[in-house]
């Protein structure tokens, strides 16, 4: 009898101790784990888009964008006549020629056939290489009008080619790809505004000159007159 007590008391034992082994779930416990773990996913994948966006708007403000200000390099200058080609006014004539320099030709030669349509005389002596006052000024009236002349036609030139390319250029306002491409644009736009600020300067400069020459004239026939009334 005792052994069979103690049989039995041997299996219960050892039926108790496998059931122990047996995981256990806990239904509480795990759907507090899920949702834990789902409000971590979902925090990563908004981590995630975060990212995604600064890298965007971090390319969107950031880089070269060349392609987008191409276009707009040429806007002043670039294609066609500008003040600063035209050769100083002193350089103008050589030997009593028309020279120009690098200058367009098609400009020299306009502004060469309006000089020679003048048919004036090399100077008021008939003398070459006068030292003359009245003949040095008149040579510097005759540079005035030549590179006036230039600068005219160069600048007739100048305002259509710059005419077209902003009508060009106003077709690709709002095309930039990102904020970056519009920045750049504007401030290539504001460059090519002072590029063109620049040669109305250097066409007022050339209406000085132009002025100073006549004054010039002005001053030297006073004092020729002045000589000749002066009793000896």
């Amino acid at each position: 009898m005792k052994h069979a007590l103690v049989l039995l008391a041997t299996v219960a034992l050892t039926v108790s101790s496998a059931r122990a082994d047996i995981p256990v779930i806990d239904k509480t416990n795990y759907a507090v784990a899920k949702d834990t773990a789902d409000k971590a996913a979902k925090i990563l994948d908004t981590n995630k888009d975060i990212l995604t966006t600064v890298e965007k708007t971090l390319q969107a403000v950031t880089g070269d964008r060349g392609s987008d200000v191409g276009a707009l390099k040429d806007l002043a200058i670039g294609n066609g006549f500008s003040v600063s080609s035209v050769p100083s006014l002193d350089s103008l004539l050589q030997g009593g020629m028309p020279d120009f320099g690098s200058m367009d030709p098609e400009i020299a030669k306009a502004a060469t056939a309006f000089i020679n349509g003048l048919q004036l005389v090399k100077s008021l002596s008939g003398k070459d290489n006068s030292s003359l006052a009245s003949d040095k000024s008149y040579e510097e009236l005759v540079k005035t009008v030549l590179g006036v002349s230039a600068l005219i036609a160069g600048s007739r030139q100048a305002v259509e080619t710059r005419r077209a390319a902003l009508e060009n250029a106003g077709q690709g306002i709002g095309q930039a790809k990102d904020i970056k491409g519009s920045i750049d644009q504007n401030t290539q736009l504001q460059v090519q505004t002072g590029l063109t600020l620049n040669e109305m300067i250097g066409v007022m400069n050339s209406a000085v000159q132009s002025l100073q020459a006549e004054n010039q004239r002005r001053l030297t026939d006073i004092s020729n007159t002045k000589k000749a009334l002066t009793y000896r």
